[in-house]
């Protein structure tokens, strides 16, 4: 009996052992779980401020691109104009004033350009720098991109200037504009967007520019 009474004994002590370990365990998950619950909140709250600090990115890069191409819109780019290694921005004026005269009909003296320069780096016997011609006056860049059509069948191209983003999307948008010719649609680019509408209609919408037509 007394030796009974001993294996009880470390039995009973055996199981408080496991208990109090059962106890110890549970406390030390039940820890975890908070502590996890706690990281999960906190990567929440992360990508919280990562979804609104994206929404802040686009909205200031909507406004960055805006302001871009509201600095850009009394520009012109023209293509295909004979360069010259060391061609000043005079010269270059120059160069633009002949053009506006001989190929487009206009008096040069009634358009104010503000200065004309050219992108990029020269290089001899390469393709010619195309030209950024920045106007005064948007209504004057307006008639210029209007006579652009008189360039048709010459080598030289005149384009509205954007922005980077909105060129890009313009790019995008040309196969879907030439499929849309081909059914017979009148179909053009407006700044970023596809404007397309059967023959007949469209009103005023229907002038197209050199930059749609060289496509």
């Amino acid at each position: 009996m007394e030796s009974t009474h001993k294996r009880m004994d470390n039995i009973i002590r055996e199981v408080q052992e496991i208990k109090d370990s059962l106890h110890f365990s549970q406390k030390e998950i039940d820890d975890n779980k908070l502590n996890l619950y706690r990281h999960v909140q906190k990567v929440e709250d992360i990508e919280t401020e990562i979804t609104l600090l994206k929404k802040d990115i686009t909205a200031n890069d909507t406004k960055v691109d805006y302001l871009e191409n509201q600095s850009r819109r009394n520009n012109i780019l023209i293509d295909g104009v004979a360069d010259t290694k060391d061609e000043t921005w005079d010269q270059c004026e120059q160069k633009v004033r002949d053009l506006l005269k001989e190929k487009l009909k206009l008096d040069p003296k009634q358009i104010e350009i503000e200065r004309a320069h050219r992108n990029g780096r020269f290089q001899d016997g390469g393709r010619p720098r195309p030209i950024v011609a920045k106007l005064l006056r948007f209504k004057d860049k307006d008639t210029i991109i209007k006579r652009a059509k008189y360039l048709k069948g010459s080598t030289i191209y005149m384009n509205e200037d954007f922005s980077e983003k909105v060129r890009q999307k313009r790019k995008e948008l040309i196969p879907e504009m030439k499929a849309a010719r081909e059914r017979g649609n009148i179909a053009y680019l407006k700044f970023d967007k596809l404007i397309v509408h059967p023959p007949g209609e469209g009103g005023a919408d229907r002038r197209r520019t050199r930059a749609d037509s060289r496509h």
